[in-house]
């Protein structure tokens, strides 16, 4: 059963997320992991079938609708839907070490939250490129594990794909 606030009901797959969220996002985003914050996002939106209010913004329905008189009334799919962001907004806003929380502040919705996040960290310079392109280069296994020299080189090309670089 969806929960209800005020008239409004929340879809279940939120209502899951709102109760298990530590469980579903792992870590807090912070200035090293964007790749997996990220991922593990939207993998939670698109089982959620969410990943709309993040995606489109222009999903959200008009204000106002026309009543069976012609009149401007309220719209309740807005209403709705503001109820769903409100909640997405807080979720994702909780899933922020502060640091990042503060660069947010200012936006009202999750998709502006999204869209604010992904080009601060997909917004690099040619030299920063540059820079991990050398970083790429000189990764050597000397006495790590396999495993830690791999990893090594995944956080470069994450990053690398994050630009479109590869």
């Amino acid at each position: 059963m969806a929960a209800s606030l005020s008239g409004s009901t929340l879809p279940p797959d939120l209502s899951l997320l709102l109760s298990n969220l530590s469980s579903f996002v792992t870590v807090k985003l912070d200035t090293s992991n964007f790749v997996i914050w990220k991922s593990q996002w939207q993998k939670i939106l698109r089982a959620t079938e969410l990943n709309g209010y993040v995606d489109d913004p222009s999903s959200c329905p008009p204000l106002t609708v026309l009543d069976d008189s012609g009149k401007s009334v309220s719209n309740p799919e807005r209403v709705q839907w503001n109820l769903v962001d409100a909640h997405l907004l807080s979720c994702m806003t909780a899933t922020l070490s502060p640091s990042i929380y503060s660069t947010v502040l200012h936006c009202n919705h999750c998709s502006e939250v999204w869209f604010a996040l992904h080009k601060r960290y997909t917004s690099f310079s040619r030299s920063h490129v540059h820079q991990l392109k050398n970083q790429l280069n000189s990764v050597f296994k000397k006495n790590d594990s396999m495993t830690v020299y791999l990893a090594k080189i995944r956080e470069v090309i994450d990053q690398l794909a994050l630009v479109s670089v590869l």
